[in-house]
């Protein structure tokens, strides 16, 4: 949606290049014809009759010239967008081929070994165990996909109303608990008591925090300290993860908000899609924020954080 925003907004400004071009060039055509030739015959005569008819025959060359003009600008953008397009539906391709390739690997290898009494009935519980964790990171994977491609489907609508973010904050930092605590990961949280209502998609705002995080106990070290806010930062929300592990570099930080692109080692140890980030992004996007990723001061260190969304009065 936002491609196609500014698609338009190019081809309106190529429009109104040409057009402005082939009129200040039809304007000196137009002077430099009548001071050539009109200005200096008799009206009425025959060669005044002539060259007004080739002046009035020549008029809508202006037009002419401006739609080749137009159309040659039009199709060079039409096709370096096809072509970036293709080129990112290939790399889609290719990434959920790589993501999906070695849990399916494993998967088929440890039922096969199932099935051919391979593995001795003690080691069995094990082996279920690793199938049931490589398919469910495969359902988790497809199930982002989905989402992922239902926000570039033109029917997609969010569903605007007042949302209490303070109250979703809230329950997305409870169901987590567990697994902060599971991962080694310390967490706090600084969530406003007050209600911070903005006019959204509440099940949208949910996924989109859920995926911050998520992203910040699946992707940080045993010991690290997560904080969680959600506050009013003016007349705006700001709800923030930030947390006190490994930096992002600032080139990293330009593409990890893109699809299929992870800060760590994730997409090597088949912890993550690199879908979960892009997707919240999208997500705060349709809602007419931003997901940004900033420098803390003090004992944290980086943090992601969903901002611009305009606070309502209750």
């Amino acid at each position: 949606m936002k491609e196609n925003k500014k698609l338009i907004r190019k081809i309106i400004l190529y429009y109104a290049l040409c057009a402005f071009t082939t009129g200040a060039v039809w304007q000196l055509y137009d002077y430099w014809f009548s001071a050539q030739f009109i200005e200096r015959l008799a009206e009425g005569s025959a060669a005044y009759r002539l060259v007004m008819f080739i002046y009035v025959v020549t008029l809508p060359l202006e037009f002419v010239v401006g739609a080749i003009l137009f159309y040659i600008l039009i199709r060079k953008l039409l096709y370096t967008e096809s072509e970036k397009r293709v080129k990112e539906q290939n790399m889609v391709y290719a990434a959920i081929a790589h993501d999906l390739k070695t849990p399916m690997t494993s998967v088929q290898g440890f039922a096969a070994a199932l099935r051919d009494g391979m593995i001795p009935p003690e080691k069995q519980s094990e082996v279920l165990d690793v199938i049931c964790s490589k398919s469910r990171h495969m359902d988790e994977l497809i199930n982002s996909l989905f989402e992922y491609a239902s926000l570039g489907a033109e029917e997609y609508r969010l569903k605007f109303e007042p949302v209490d973010a303070a109250h979703i904050v809230r329950e997305v930092v409870a169901e987590a608990y567990t697994d902060f605590e599971e991962h080694g990961i310390e967490l706090e949280a600084d969530i406003s008591e007050e209600p911070l209502t903005i006019l959204g998609d509440s099940r949208e705002l949910r996924r989109a925090v859920t995926n911050l995080v998520v992203n910040a106990w699946k992707h940080n070290e045993p010991g690290t300290k997560v904080r969680i806010t959600a506050k009013a930062a003016g007349d705006e929300l700001l709800i923030a993860v930030a947390d006190n592990g490994a930096q992002i570099p600032q080139k990293m930080r330009e593409v990890i908000l893109q699809p299929f692109v992870t800060g760590d080692a994730a997409r090597t140890s088949y912890n993550g899609s690199g879908l979960g980030l892009a997707i919240a992004a999208k997500f705060v996007a349709l809602m007419g924020g931003a997901l940004r990723i900033v420098d803390v001061d003090g004992e944290y260190v980086k943090a992601f954080e969903i901002c611009r969304i305009s606070l309502i009065s209750h």
